[in-house]
C-alpha cells in the first residue's frame, strides 16, 4: 500500500511538471514562437563585448523592448547581414530616436540595434562612413563608431565629417520632422551624452587628449585654403606703392606738402 500511494504522488507530480514550466515561460502558451523572437533578438555569438559588456545593452532596456516589439524590427530586421543592411538603409528618411505618444522607435534606431546585433567589422564600417552617396547610412555608420570604438579613433575618424554639409531630416520626440546637416549631427555625436535616445558613452574632452599627447592638433579643412589667400595676399601687398591706394584729396594734400617743402628749401 505504501508503494502503491508513492507511485501515485510520483505521476501527480509529474502530470504538473509541464504546467510549471510553462508557467517559468514568460512567453506561456507559444513555447515555439518565444524560442524564435529570442533567437532573433540574440547578440551575435562571434561578437565581441563593448565598454566591457553585451553590445545591445548600450541602449537602454526599455528602448530595446520598444525595437523587439515593433513590426519594422520583425519583418524588415530579421536576417540582415552587413550587406543587406546597405539596402535598408537605403530605403530610410530620416534620423531618430523614438517618437509619438507610444514612443514608437524609428527605423533608423531599429538599424542601429541591428548593427549592435550582429557587430560588423571595423572596415565595413568604415565603408558605410567613406562612402558618399548614402546621406543616412553615413549618419548609421557614424553613431555605431561612436558608441562602440575607443575615443582617439572617434575623433580622427568623425571629425572629417564636419566638412559634410548636406541636409538631413530628423524626427523629434513629438514627432515634428526639421532640417538638419550632417556636420551638425556629427557634432552631436561628439558633444551631446544623448542622441537618438541612446546614451553615448563619455568622451574625454579633445584638449585633454593633446595635453596628454594621445592626440595630434586638430586640422581644420579651410587651413589650406587660408594659406593660399595669404600667399594671394602677400604679393599685392609688396607691390602697392606709398600713396596708392589714399583717396584723391588725401593725394593732393600730399603732392602741396611736398611742393611747399621744396620753396622753403630753396
Amino acid at each position: 500500500s505504501t508503494s502503491s500511494a508513492q507511485s501515485a504522488v510520483l505521476r501527480s507530480s509529474a502530470c504538473l511538471l509541464p504546467a510549471w514550466k510553462a508557467l517559468r515561460c514568460p512567453c506561456a502558451g507559444a513555447p515555439p514562437q518565444c524560442s524564435a523572437e529570442r533567437m532573433a533578438n540574440r547578440t551575435d555569438t562571434q561578437a565581441d563585448t563593448v565598454h566591457g559588456t553585451n553590445p545591445q545593452y548600450l541602449v537602454d532596456r526599455i528602448i530595446r523592448n520598444k525595437i523587439y516589439n515593433d513590426a519594422y524590427w520583425k519583418e524588415f530586421c530579421f536576417g540582415l547581414t552587413t550587406e543587406s543592411l546597405i539596402d535598408r538603409a537605403a530605403e530610410i528618411d530620416y534620423v531618430g530616436g523614438t517618437y509619438g505618444g507610444r514612443r514608437r522607435p524609428a527605423k533608423f534606431l531599429c538599424l542601429f540595434l541591428k548593427m549592435l546585433q550582429i557587430q560588423p567589422d571595423e572596415d565595413v564600417v568604415m565603408e558605410y562612413i567613406k562612402q558618399p552617396d548614402l546621406k543616412y547610412l553615413r549618419a548609421l555608420g557614424a553613431a555605431y563608431y561612436r558608441i562602440s570604438m575607443r575615443h582617439i579613433d572617434v575623433y580622427q575618424t568623425l571629425e572629417p565629417l564636419y566638412a559634410d554639409y548636406r541636409k538631413l531630416r530628423y524626427r523629434d520626440l513629438a514627432g515634428k520632422l526639421s532640417i538638419i546637416h550632417m556636420d551638425e549631427f556629427i557634432d552631436w555625436l561628439l558633444r551631446e551624452k544623448t542622441v537618438c535616445d541612446v546614451t553615448m558613452p563619455g568622451l574625454p574632452k579633445r584638449e585633454t587628449l593633446e595635453l596628454t599627447l594621445d592626440l595630434p592638433p586638430r586640422e581644420s579643412v579651410l587651413e589650406d585654403d587660408l594659406e593660399d589667400l595669404e600667399d594671394l595676399e602677400a604679393p599685392a601687398d609688396e607691390g602697392v606703392s606709398p600713396g596708392a591706394g589714399d583717396p584723391p584729396e588725401a593725394a593732393e594734400g600730399a603732392a602741396a606738402s611736398s611742393s611747399s617743402a621744396g620753396a622753403g628749401g630753396a
